[in-house]
């Protein structure tokens, strides 16, 4: 099977002059910003071979409470380079990257009912063999704003605008979909659409319809319901950006790792 990172960036699965098989599902109808000019798309694609995480001028902005972030040449997970979350060993430990727009006020990328711009994200994550205990993971895409998405308690979004693959303390292996908005109060979660175990990737995706619709998959597999632009949450306030999140909820002095091979946004201009 080809390398999931050069499928993920060609709809056609065209590399340079090679012709991969063609591909069904979750990417079938992304259109290829890197070889088609004729395109009227933009993305966010990140292999982690080489990237900056810091302050605002660099591509990644971090936050943390004695949480890491460091890129690794994991050989053994994924050739080419991963980027490592450390959480850090003590209890509400945490460490959050997000992407960085300098010019918008929150995020590039915005869901809108009806608009006919089309969104996909997805992400390649590895959970390390201590994470599935007391810890809380995001994964998704968020108001840009805010530092923390996951908080010491029950781990609930702490978003003003977000959709998001998370995990919570209290149930650290039912990974769940969220959704929120300003406006909505308190998220909207489909709780426990994929049991997920230790030191294992996963693939997480959302893709917006640009209608009225996001489906959330795993693996390239559709899981829970659509979430359709009428519903209280509906993340359409402001515009997102990509997030990745760790917290530590466990007292004892055990980091929790997540590992990212890929990450990519792209839509519809």
């Amino acid at each position: 099977m080809a390398d999931e990172r050069i499928l993920a960036k060609c709809a056609d699965g065209r590399v340079g002059n090679l012709i991969l098989s063609p591909r069904e599902g979750f990417w079938s109808d992304c259109p290829c910003v890197e070889t088609d000019p004729s395109v009227s798309a933009y993305q966010l694609f990140d292999d982690f071979v080489d990237s900056s995480v810091g302050i605002v001028t660099s591509r990644w902005y971090k936050s943390a409470l004695n949480g890491t972030v460091a890129l690794t040449s994991a050989a053994t997970l994924a050739l080419g380079g991963v980027m490592l979350l450390n959480s850090g060993g003590a209890k509400n430990d945490y460490v959050c990257i997000r992407s960085v727009d300098a010019d918008v006020a929150s995020g590039a990328f915005k869901i809108l009912k009806n608009s006919g711009k089309k969104l996909w994200f997805a992400a390649k994550v590895y959970l390390g063999s201590a994470t599935l205990t007391d810890s809380v993971i995001y994964v998704g895409l968020g108001d840009g704003t805010t530092d923390q998405p996951g908080t010491t308690g029950s781990g609930a979004s702490q978003f003003t605008d977000g959709l998001y693959f998370r995990t919570l303390i209290a149930s650290p292996t039912a990974l769940d979909v969220g959704y929120d908005n300003a406006a909505g109060g308190a998220e909207t979660v489909q709780s426990a659409v994929k049991t997920v175990v230790k030191e294992t990737w996963y693939t997480l995706g959302f893709k917006f319809d640009g209608v009225n619709s996001i489906q959330a998959y795993v693996d390239n597999v559709a899981v829970g319901v659509p979430i359709l632009a009428d519903a209280t949450d509906f993340p359409s306030l402001v515009g997102l950006t990509p997030y990745l999140h760790i917290l530590n909820g466990n007292v004892a002095a055990v980091s929790k790792l997540m590992y990212i091979d890929w990450i990519k946004c792209v839509q519809i201009r």
